[in-house]
């Protein structure tokens, strides 16, 4: 969801990453899988792309 997230608002990982401020390694893994994503960073997510956290969990 993630992904599909940033190619529909054509960001880059490294744009997101400075935005909600975490490494482009970071949100890389959230991609992945190799990262959970949690509450928290849901928020965060759901705030930059203007929509519902639990798209995100």
């Amino acid at each position: 969801m993630l992904r599909a997230s940033r190619f529909k608002n054509d960001v880059s990982q490294k744009e997101l990453a400075e935005a909600i401020g975490v490494s482009q390694h970071h949100i890389s893994e959230m991609e992945n899988g190799k990262r959970p994503i949690g509450k928290e960073m849901a928020h965060r997510l759901a705030e930059f792309f203007k929509t519902d956290y639990r798209l995100f969990l």
